[in-house]
């Protein structure tokens, strides 16, 4: 996420919520809801790709835990977002609560520590019974305390719960799901008319997007909207933010899914929001885009060697329907999935495994997991 984590979570949610009702009105028979006893539509991920979704249609068992025992997960240092993630009636497994009072860990048989913004005054217990949870949405460059990495924090965290896919609950900022879906390439080239937007609130960030973008509207024009807008009429308040989504509908052939963070697995709500437009995304980031998302779907800045390279290639698309259409045609195999209502959200995970037969680990080093060699500092691709 990009500014500060309150602004930006503001930000992301504003976003998600005007995308998820772009979604809806575009397309509204996804069946992802999970109903317990009988053969229903669910999600497998892709054993190719792992932040591709495939439907399959199995018999699952009711919805409950297997022993019906209520686990209690107690939050420590609430996030802002927390009020209107509780329930668990779209999981298989529900005999779970969630709690924000801190004076309830010790009864906790799952305590969830939001590691970004810990305050110092903040320790962990003892009680070798409680599965300790480390929660980080963010990307290492932006977690402001190091609270979490303090030495009576060595070893007491059992799992973890970030968007890496190697976490102990893996919760990316979304995937996208196959439905081998078509699209009227010759409509879509047709309505377009502008070639690259983006929508950008910070303005000075660790990637140094920034300055590949300056670099690259030096040969191809790039409009870009919100507070680091390169023209007044380019204008995208928050409230606007459905209106803005939908020009990559209407008006823009490629949209700028660039990061602030250069990091591992790290792959914001900017790459997938582009799944319910017309629009390609270009990428700019620190994860493996090749092994995580089927190949064709988007442009990877990685694969030129210069933002003078990419410009070229991005008029050579433009010039040439054959091949922004094949683009257009495989990336419109996949659609957006709001995947917090699914079995893959952290709150279904996170159930299903307390009451599963887990196993605790133990991270002595929670600094080296999640930062040591975790982040690009310095850009290659800027000048």
């Amino acid at each position: 996420m990009d500014c500060s984590y309150r602004g930006c979570f503001f930000v992301c949610v504003v976003t998600s919520l005007a995308a998820v009702a772009l979604y809806m009105i575009m397309n509204q028979s996804l069946d992802v809801f999970v109903v317990g006893g009988f053969k229903v539509s669910l999600l497998e991920v892709s054993q190719k790709h792992p932040l591709v979704l495939h439907r399959k249609s199995v018999n699952i068992p009711p919805a409950g835990s297997p022993n019906g025992t209520l686990k209690r997960i107690v939050w420590m240092n609430l996030p802002d977002w927390l009020s209107t993630a509780k329930s668990f009636d779209h999981c298989s497994v529900r005999s779970c609560e969630i709690s924000t009072n801190e004076a309830l860990i010790s009864s906790a048989d799952a305590v969830v520590v939001h590691g970004v913004n810990l305050a110092a005054s903040k320790h962990p217990n003892n009680n070798i019974d409680q599965v300790w949870i480390m929660y980080g949405w963010e990307s290492p460059v932006h977690y402001h305390s190091n609270t979490i990495f303090r030495s009576d924090w060595n070893g007491r965290f059992n799992w973890t719960l970030t968007y890496r896919l190697d976490s102990d609950i893996p919760f990316p900022y979304n995937r996208i799901l196959y439905t081998g879906g078509t699209v009227n390439i010759s409509d879509v080239l047709r309505r377009k008319s502008r070639s690259i937007a983006w929508f950008v609130s910070n303005c000075d960030t660790p990637s140094k997007r920034e300055l590949y973008v300056k670099e690259l509207q030096k040969h191809i024009d790039v409009d870009i909207y919100g507070a680091c807008r390169n023209s007044m009429s380019f204008d995208c308040p928050k409230e606007r933010s459905f209106g803005c989504l939908s020009m990559l509908n209407t008006t823009y052939r490629f949209y700028l899914s660039f990061e602030n963070s250069l990091c591992k697995d790290y792959i914001t709500e900017k790459f997938y929001n582009t799944f319910m437009t017309s629009a390609i995304p270009i990428v700019r980031g620190g994860a493996d885009y090749a092994r995580l998302l089927p190949e064709g779907t988007f442009i990877n800045t990685a694969s030129f060697d210069s933002p003078k390279s990419l410009a070229n290639y991005i008029k050579y698309l433009e010039r040439n329907e054959t091949a922004m259409g094949n683009i257009l045609a495989e990336k419109h195999k996949y659609e957006y999935i709001a995947t917090e209502k699914t079995e893959f959200d952290w709150r279904c995970q996170l159930c299903a495994k307390l009451h599963g037969n887990f196993t605790r680990k133990y991270y002595t080093d929670m600094k080296e997991w999640l930062r040591t060699g975790k982040c690009l500092e310095r850009p290659n691709d800027v000048p």
